[in-house]
C-alpha cells in the first residue's frame, strides 16, 4: 500500500510537471505570435479593443496587442466599430474595407474621433477620454446613417473636449489624408502637374493637381450627382473605357458637390505612371461627364 501511495504521488507530480511544461510552451508560443499594432487617424489613444485573446485600451502611441490571425474590434463605450483583421496599422479605411478617404462611413468615423479629441489638436495625436466612454454607454450608431450627426451630438457636446459638435467632413478628411500620405514621397516628375475639367455633362468642373506620388487634389469641384455608377477614373489619352483605366475611390453617384475640395489617394498597386488624365466616368454607360489631361506647370 505504501509503495502504491508513493507511486501515486510520483505520477501526480509528473503530471503537474508536464502540465507546467505545456503551459510554459503555450505561453512561449503565444509570445512568438503576439504583435503590436497602431490605430491611426493620428495615433488614437484611449480606444477600447478586444480580440479572442486580448483586450485593453490603446496607449498614448495608439498601440494595441494582438495575436497573428485574430480579428480585432475597437469601441468607444457601446459604439463598436466593425471587426477587422488585426494588423500592424489599422485605420478607418481598414475598418470599412475601402481605399476611399471620402467614403461616408470613413468620413464620419474620422469626424467623430477628431471631434472627441481632448485638446482638439489632431496633429499631436487623438485622445479619447474615460468620460467619453461613459457617455457612449448604451449608445449604438451607424456610421453610414444620414442622421449620424444627431446620434452622436449629445455625446460630443458633453465629452469635455474643445469641440461642441462634429467638425466638418472636409476638415476631417484633409487631416487624415495628410496622415496617410506623410510617408509618400514627391519624387515623380508629374508632381505639380494639373488641369481643369472640361465639362460634358452634369455640371462637372474644377481643377485637379498632382500633389505627391500618391495623391491628387481636386479643388473647386462641382458635380450635380446625376448618373449611375460614377467614379473618378484614371487613364491615358481620355481612353477611360480601356482595360488599363481604373477607378480611384468609391462611387460618387448621388453626391452633390459645389466648389468643394477632394483628395484622391491612388489605389494599391497604381502609380502616377498609370495615368495621364482623370475623368468623372459613368461606368454603366461608358460616359465621360468631364475630364482633364495633366500638364506641366
Amino acid at each position: 500500500m505504501k509503495f502504491q501511495m508513493i507511486m501515486g504521488l510520483v505520477m501526480a507530480s509528473s503530471l503537474v510537471g508536464c502540465g507546467d511544461d505545456a503551459d510554459n510552451n503555450n505561453k512561449q508560443d503565444m509570445m512568438k505570435m503576439e504583435r503590436t499594432g497602431v490605430f491611426i487617424d493620428s495615433a488614437v489613444s484611449g480606444l477600447h479593443y478586444s480580440t479572442p485573446s486580448q483586450n485593453g485600451t490603446t496607449n498614448e502611441k495608439g498601440e494595441f496587442t494582438y495575436l497573428i490571425g485574430e480579428q480585432i474590434t475597437f469601441s468607444i463605450g457601446d459604439i463598436h466599430f466593425p471587426a477587422v483583421d488585426a494588423d500592424a496599422i489599422i485605420s478607418p479605411l481598414d475598418i470599412f474595407a475601402t481605399e476611399d478617404v471620402n467614403n461616408t462611413s470613413v468620413t464620419n468615423m474620422l469626424r467623430l474621433l477628431q471631434s472627441l479629441d481632448v485638446d482638439g489638436i489632431a496633429e499631436n495625436g487623438i485622445e479619447i477620454s474615460d468620460l467619453t466612454h461613459q457617455l457612449a454607454s448604451g449608445l449604438s450608431v451607424d456610421f453610414a446613417d444620414d442622421y449620424f450627426d444627431d446620434m452622436v451630438q449629445a455625446m460630443v457636446a458633453s465629452s469635455g473636449g474643445v469641440y461642441q459638435s462634429l467638425i466638418p467632413s472636409q476638415q476631417a478628411s484633409d487631416h487624415f489624408s495628410q496622415t496617410i500620405t506623410a510617408g509618400c514621397s514627391s519624387n515623380h516628375n508629374k508632381v505639380g502637374y494639373s488641369g481643369q475639367f472640361q465639362s460634358f455633362a452634369h455640371n462637372v468642373s474644377g481643377t485637379a493637381t498632382i500633389v505627391d506620388d500618391c495623391s491628387i487634389e481636386i479643388t473647386n469641384f462641382s458635380y450635380d450627382g446625376g448618373g449611375p455608377a460614377v467614379y473618378f477614373y484614371g487613364g491615358f489619352d481620355h481612353q477611360y473605357a480601356a482595360a488599363n483605366a481604373f477607378p480611384i475611390g468609391e462611387s460618387i453617384s448621388g453626391q452633390v458637390y459645389n466648389g468643394e475640395k477632394i483628395t484622391l489617394s491612388l489605389p494599391a498597386g497604381k502609380t502616377l505612371d498609370d495615368l495621364s488624365g482623370l475623368s468623372v466616368w459613368c461606368v454603366d454607360f461608358n460616359a465621360d461627364f468631364g475630364n482633364i489631361e495633366f500638364i506641366s506647370p
